[in-house]
């Protein structure tokens, strides 16, 4: 007669079927916190989510498995996710705990159009972090500061913050108004 299993391990049982949705969902919304998304980490959250549609299609093949509430968490999870990418809430999220560095930081930047200031990363030095964000370069013109994002945009665009300070228009390929002044620009290569 075989031993039933106890209950912790009953339960260890299905998280194999939860944890690549929930890894899907972080690496999904951190991929949408960068200005433009991430290609990089949006490529491993689609490996997440091609993992989680596989064990999920096994369960519902396994016909004991059916009626389990875990059965559930891969479509929520996916819905969820959705919704919170499209209305842009991650970057919204990461950029109101950001937005007081973000303005202290432009307002040091040097005020000549000529003068570029160059991330820790570009000068070798690791990564210069601006509240949430990987600042690489930072530029101020006559009326806007441009802050380039390390890891935004994909492989033929390149995105990042722009504060505009006047009433002169952005030139990008793409402007996205974020909040204040604040934009999210991408420019195509």
């Amino acid at each position: 007669m075989p031993v039933p299993a106890p209950p912790a391990r009953k339960r260890m049982r299905g998280l194999w079927l939860v944890v690549p949705p929930l890894l899907a969902t972080l690496a999904s919304l951190i991929g949408a916190v960068f200005p433009g998304g991430s290609l990089y980490v949006w490529s491993y959250a689609f490996l997440f989510w091609l993992i989680a549609a596989g064990c999920w299609g096994v369960l519902l093949y396994l016909p004991g498995r059916r009626r389990h509430a875990v059965v559930a968490v891969a479509p929520v999870l996916a819905v969820v996710t959705c919704g919170a990418v499209a209305a842009d809430l991650p970057i919204r999220v990461a950029f109101a705990v950001s937005e007081p560095a973000l303005s202290d930081y432009v307002s040091s930047l040097p005020l000549h159009p000529e003068s570029m200031t160059l991330g820790d990363a570009e000068a070798g030095l690791g990564v210069d972090w601006v509240g949430v964000f990987p600042v690489g370069r930072a530029v101020r013109h006559e009326g806007s500061s441009n802050l380039s994002v390390i890891g935004a945009g994909g492989w033929l665009e390149f995105c990042g913050l722009t504060y505009a300070t006047g009433d002169g228009k952005i030139r990008s390929s793409s402007v996205d108004h974020l909040s204040g002044r604040w934009y999210v620009t991408c420019d195509d290569f």
